[in-house]
């Protein structure tokens, strides 16, 4: 998907969630995937992580796709993921705590998170929960896929609880505004 952003200052802080509001293709996908570390920084285009200065590498280290489907992650087996991340120590909770937390069910736990639909995004967020990832970001969805995502605000919840930054670009807040702390209206630079 292409998407156009024209830079404006944003401050995003660990612990809450953000619904970034626009028009299909206006600038919320493009933000939310720039936070990601998915896209390379243009000149005269800085962001900061705790008031040093980062670039896509910095942040897609500490970053998570809570949306699988194009991400190289997308045939991690859920258990056995959460448990080999479990091992390095990143979080504290146990494989049968984080299950719980982000409602997964037992008979999907053998499964790749690309073979997974409604339970995907909650796997996706506990693997990279486990892994010590402290952004999740996602793709653009309208507000009808967040209204009929089980769990969301639960999840969104847990994660900013734990000190995780959440972002969630949709083209309006009619439902999302129920789920996150804060609404960022994305503008087009006027004509």
């Amino acid at each position: 998907m292409e998407d156009w952003w024209y830079y404006s200052d944003h401050t995003f802080e660990t612990g809450k969630s953000y619904g970034l509001i626009s028009e299909y293709m206006q600038g919320c996908m493009y933000l939310s995937y720039l936070v990601g570390g998915k896209i390379p920084l243009e000149d005269g285009l800085e962001i900061y992580l705790d008031e040093q200065k980062t670039d896509e590498a910095g942040l897609n280290d500490i970053s998570w796709n809570i949306e699988p489907y194009y991400e190289k992650y997308k045939d991690l087996v859920v258990r056995k993921s959460i448990e080999k991340a479990l091992k390095r120590g990143f979080v504290s909770e146990t494989f049968e705590q984080i299950a719980e937390a982000f409602v997964l069910t037992e008979p999907r736990y053998g499964r790749k998170l690309s073979q997974l639909s409604g339970e995907r995004w909650r796997a996706s967020a506990a693997i990279g929960y486990a892994s010590g990832k402290k952004i999740f970001y996602g793709p653009y969805k309208s507000s009808n896929h967040y209204s009929s995502m089980n769990q969301l605000p639960e999840i969104i919840r847990f994660l900013t609880a734990h000190d995780c930054l959440v972002i969630l670009p949709v083209g309006s807040d009619k439902y999302i505004k129920e789920c996150v702390d804060e609404c960022i209206f994305i503008q087009q630079k006027p004509v």
